[in-house]
């Protein structure tokens, strides 16, 4: 596993996460319309970074973009 790899998508993740709550922060009152659109694209930033883990950038050439950024099936919960 490339530790670097799975910091970068984090960080991608994280920084997503940052503008959706400085978005929400700043028009609380749209927060209905405005989490429908911004959490998706976290939830696939970190289904990416788990999914990625093993192959890092590779995986974007071996892998469906479905396989990418889906829930993951292998993740322990």
């Amino acid at each position: 596993m490339d530790a670097e790899w799975v910091l970068t998508t984090l960080t991608d993740a994280m920084e997503a996460l940052e503008e959706a709550i400085g978005e929400l922060e700043s028009d609380p009152e749209a927060v209905d319309e405005l989490l429908p659109q911004l959490l998706p694209a976290i939830y696939a930033k970190l289904n990416y970074a788990w999914n990625s883990r093993e192959l890092g950038p590779e995986a974007i050439d071996k892998l469906d973009h479905d396989e990418l950024v889906g829930f993951p099936k292998d993740l322990p919960l």
